[in-house]
């Protein structure tokens, strides 16, 4: 994420707030960090640390991508000490809403999915979810039918467009209980010296690992946030990255009716106003 100083008129009052309730020392200057597209984050300045301010858009939840603070904190809180989320300091009420804090990760955040960030992925799956988590099923019945109801009264060339050609894949039984990231795109993931740090935990949830592989590997995802589509030869490399042909061959099986999904969530996307998902949707599925 990129990162501009913040204006007077901008949330200092719920940054104070819950500076002070994190006890922390008055932040020498705040920032405002960009590339997130749901929930508006800042970066505080401290005496000898740096740390994340994250306030939450209870009006930018959807069915695909949920934004809870409470999952959030749980999660940072289940994983504590794994390296895969950043230490949580708190979760505050403010005048300005509802705010969760933790530390800042220093690294670098690629352009594109890596083979470091889909192993950090394979690790993650085999941790023991937190409770209270929402349920994804990776059945093609369930992706099927989030994906139309994605395009419920919608009667554009492109909703017809998709719904005449939805994917036929094999009928393979959902795999249950994994941890899942939810959102893990290249954006929030961070890559250090020791590993990988997913940030964004705003909707995570138990299910099928196949769920977070198609949204780590997607080409509408990958557009969104700046990046070209990954070729097939790209793919098949972050695959074998996994460590896991159960998993990969599942999502080989699987990934045009989850690419046909993510085309139906772009369009209910542009339908809302958020015109660059037009483009992504067509780059996803075509």
């Amino acid at each position: 994420m990129g990162c501009t100083v913040l204006g007077t008129t901008e949330k200092l009052k719920g940054l104070a707030q819950a500076a002070n309730a994190a006890h922390l020392s008055a932040s020498t200057h705040w920032e405002k960090l960009s590339g997130g597209r749901t929930n508006h984050v800042y970066l505080g300045h401290f005496p000898n640390m740096k740390m994340v301010f994250k306030f939450f858009d209870k009006n930018r939840s959807n069915p695909l991508f949920s934004n809870d603070i409470d999952d959030e904190k749980n999660v940072l809180i289940a994983l504590s000490g794994t390296g895969l989320s950043p230490p949580f300091r708190g979760r505050f009420e403010t005048d300005d809403g509802p705010c969760l804090v933790y530390d800042f990760i220093a690294g670098e955040i690629s352009s594109k999915a890596t083979s470091q960030m889909i192993a950090g992925l394979a690790h993650l799956h085999t941790h023991t979810p937190t409770d209270g988590l929402r349920q994804v099923s990776g059945a093609p019945e369930a992706i099927f039918t989030q994906g139309l109801a994605f395009l419920e009264g919608d009667r554009s060339q492109r909703a017809k467009y998709l719904r005449a050609h939805v994917p036929n894949v094999p009928n393979l039984a959902s795999v249950y209980g994994c941890f899942l990231h939810g959102d893990p795109t290249p954006a929030n993931t961070i890559n250090t010296d020791i590993g990988v740090t997913f940030v964004d935990w705003q909707c995570p949830a138990v299910g099928d690992p196949v769920h977070d592989l198609s949204i780590a590997l997607s080409g509408a995802m990958h557009f969104i946030y700046g990046a070209t589509a990954l070729d097939t030869h790209e793919i098949d490399a972050l695959l074998a990255a996994y460590g896991d042909e159960k998993i990969t061959d599942r999502f080989k099986a699987l990934a045009p009716l989850y690419r046909w999904r993510m085309a139906c969530y772009c369009q209910w996307k542009a339908r809302r106003g958020e015109a660059d998902y037009a483009t992504a949707g067509a780059i996803e599925f075509s």
